[in-house]
């Protein structure tokens, strides 16, 4: 700690005001004899702020005299760096909560104490984006990084956030950041928690406990073919997720007259075709429950019927449905089973043991997998005006 705090923060505002201002293209939003602490931008006053804890401003010397370098940046995850030491608390001076123009108040905030020149310089090329040398091209892991997102339908260009390279699309919402760990592997995070249940579920992924600005993260993602993978699923299920389905219906469907019953048997399955790919895209082409994978076999189930339903939003909403195997569709579709919203599938108590046991669905364990917020009013609605009955004791609570 002792080497954390011997340097003193008017060293590096000499450092800041010097070299690194034209090399990073600093752009200060203070006067040099503001008190307490000043701010920056690299480059250019839009770009990501930085601050620096100065102290009580000495006339007489004209200098600054905290004995510290204290850094604050907006929020982000610092990397482990020789001469840096993370703050627990944020910094809660004046100058950072009142003005306009700061972007570091907590907890929009993370803060460091810097050993010396080395490190100051360091972290504040890291946090621009700067490579280790200046005239260094990215390297080949980002590259291919950069051209597995491209592939994926990520076609705007990457912008550098920290450690992070954050990719997004014109054409879905969802948005990503890469990290490369080392050779092969890959930490990854993304904007959606849906998805990231999904991913989660298909790819066999644990969760991060430190998720930092991300809904989701991912960490030790091994090889470039499964980043691949993971990429295009992320694009996929965000285009679901985004209603591309009803978009097209909607267009499909524009100037269909619907005066006849033959008319609107032909609008609705047009419409059941769409949900249905619909369901493939999100779940990947598996069961919810089982996990079988022959996709001309599976079902797309609705979870509130098409005719029960009161718009074209609900009937093509993905959340409005679970692609089931056909013998769980068939009970499903009959009320003998539902689904609790945790996903346990419950049991009508209308269907004997002996009956249960025929059906070759064994177990009290059996649920339907990455059950999202979104299903949880459908599946009500299943349970109270499908479901036969009452459960089973023992296979699940409502």
């Amino acid at each position: 700690m002792a080497a954390i705090l011997g340097f003193p923060a008017q060293e590096t505002l000499n450092v800041i005001n010097g070299s690194l201002a034209d090399e990073l293209d600093i752009h200060r939003f203070d006067v040099r004899s503001r008190s307490k602490a000043q701010l920056f931008a690299v480059g250019g006053p839009l770009g990501k702020q930085f601050a620096l804890v100065l102290g009580d401003y000495d006339v007489s010397l004209g200098e600054h005299l905290a004995k510290q370098t204290r850094l604050l940046f907006e929020r982000c995850e610092l990397p482990g760096m020789a001469g840096i030491e993370m703050c627990a608390q944020p910094y809660q001076g004046s100058r950072i909560k009142q003005q306009q123009d700061s972007k570091l108040t907590a907890p929009n905030q993370v803060s460091c104490l810097v050993a010396d020149e080395t490190a100051l310089r360091a972290i504040l090329r890291w946090y621009a984006g700067v490579p280790k040398e200046a005239n260094a091209g990215p390297s080949l892991e980002q590259t291919r990084v950069a051209k597995v997102a491209a592939d994926a339908g990520f076609d705007l260009t990457p912008n550098q956030q920290g450690c992070w390279v954050v990719f997004s699309s014109t054409a879905f919402p969802a948005w990503v950041g890469v990290v490369v760990q080392e050779s092969g592997a890959y930490r990854l995070g993304l904007s959606d928690g849906v998805i990231g249940q999904r991913l989660g579920v298909e790819f066999g992924l644990v969760l991060s406990s430190e998720s930092g600005p991300w809904a989701t993260r991912f960490d030790g993602i091994e090889g470039y073919p499964r980043l691949h993978g993971i990429l295009l699923r992320v694009a996929a299920i965000s285009r679901v997720l985004h209603q591309e389905g009803l978009r097209e219906f909607v267009a499909t469907t524009r100037n269909s007259p619907s005066s006849t019953e033959a008319v609107r048997e032909v609008v609705q399955r047009i419409g059941q075709d769409i949900f249905r790919r619909t369901l493939i895209e999100f779940w990947g082409g598996r069961c919810a429950v089982t996990g079988l994978d022959v996709v001309e076999l599976l079902r797309a189930s609705h979870i509130k019927p098409w005719a029960d339903c009161e718009s074209d939003a609900e009937r093509l909403d993905v959340f409005n449905g679970l692609l089931l195997a056909p013998h769980l569709d068939a009970l499903f579709d009959k009320g003998w089973v539902t689904f609790s919203d945790a996903g346990q599938l419950l049991r009508s108590s209308q269907l004997s043991d002996r009956q249960w046991a025929l059906l070759g669905i064994e177990g009290t364990g059996v649920r339907a997998g990455s059950l999202a917020d979104g299903h949880r009013d459908y599946l009500g609605w299943h349970r109270s005006k499908v479901f036969r009955g009452d459960a089973v004791p023992g296979t699940g609570a409502r």
